[in-house]
């Protein structure tokens, strides 16, 4: 009979890779204005301290936003007309595992701690998925009704790793004070520096809800950005870029492999990178800007 319950779960574990059942991974630093949380079939109106769990589907509506502090001190704040859903998210020992979703709109997150080794910690978009370390950056989905969907990824501190799903070898190396765009049916943009005034205007949208001492620090690194290295700059995030399509590739990830195989593989390549790459290693690219 034991046997027979470990199998199951086992099984359940290889076809369902996310949590069936929601447990408590945080709680609700900020909320101001129209601000739901849907939760097993209901929706529910939080509190400041009211409890965050995994499957969890936070929304903003306008003039509002919301600020959740996980249980690692990582902190995810969500401007108007917002989306967060919280797919997965657990700690153990130094290693960590986390899963969320931006549908639409504004979301600022901060790692308050560096991942260990194993760990991984990806946000995913209608057009793109990001994998981080230890890390500051926004990310803004936007839906317009005449054109695709949008996904743009600003690194306030150290990097982060783009890529669309449709195109997992070609991975963006974006690094602090530096952005890219990803659009449906297309591989992200080559990493460009940002300029300040459009990170402190998405920035000045979080309201209350914007994560302290994270704000202040876009200016700086978009400042640091445009100023100097821009020479050596396109061929270190291009050498960055082409070094995870090279380990996609060597991970036997083809274009004819199975969607959903492509994807899961080229992220856990991309979080393996991650993972092990330096602090230091913070390669900038530089093309034609889009803001």
């Amino acid at each position: 009979m034991l046997k027979r319950v470990v199998v199951f779960l086992l099984t359940i574990g290889l076809v369902f890779p996310f949590p069936l059942f929601s447990a408590m991974i945080g709680e609700f630093a900020v909320v101001t204005g129209d601000v739901t949380l849907k939760r097993a079939g209901k929706t529910i109106k939080p509190k400041v301290k009211d409890k965050v769990e995994t499957l969890d589907f936070i929304q903003t509506g306008k003039n509002s936003n919301a600020r959740v502090v996980l249980s690692d001190e990582t902190a995810m704040a969500l401007g108007p007309n917002s989306s967060l859903e919280m797919k997965q998210f657990t700690v153990q020992g130094d290693k960590t595992a986390g899963l969320f979703s931006v549908p639409a709109g504004l979301v600022q997150t901060n790692i308050a701690k560096p991942l260990g080794p194993g760990s991984k910690f990806e946000i995913q978009s209608p057009t793109a998925v990001a994998v981080v370390r230890g890390t500051a950056w926004l990310t803004l989905v936007e839906l317009a009704a005449q054109s695709a969907a949008k996904s743009s990824f600003y690194a306030l501190e150290q990097s982060v790793f783009v890529l669309n799903p449709a195109f997992p070898t070609q991975v963006a190396t974006v690094a602090a004070g530096n952005f890219s765009v990803v659009v449906a049916g297309a591989a992200p943009t080559a990493a460009a520096a940002f300029e300040a005034t459009v990170v402190t205007g998405l920035t000045a949208q979080l309201g209350a809800s914007a994560i302290p001492g994270v704000a202040g620090a876009a200016g700086a690194g978009a400042a640091g950005a445009t100023g100097t290295g821009a020479a050596g700059a396109g061929t270190a995030g291009a050498g960055a870029a082409g070094a995870a399509a090279g380990g996609l590739t060597l991970a036997g990830i083809g274009l004819g492999t199975i969607a959903v195989g492509v994807v899961a593989a080229a992220v856990v390549v991309v979080a393996v990178s991650v993972s092990n790459s330096k602090t230091s290693d913070t390669p900038a690219a530089t093309a034609t800007t889009h803001h």
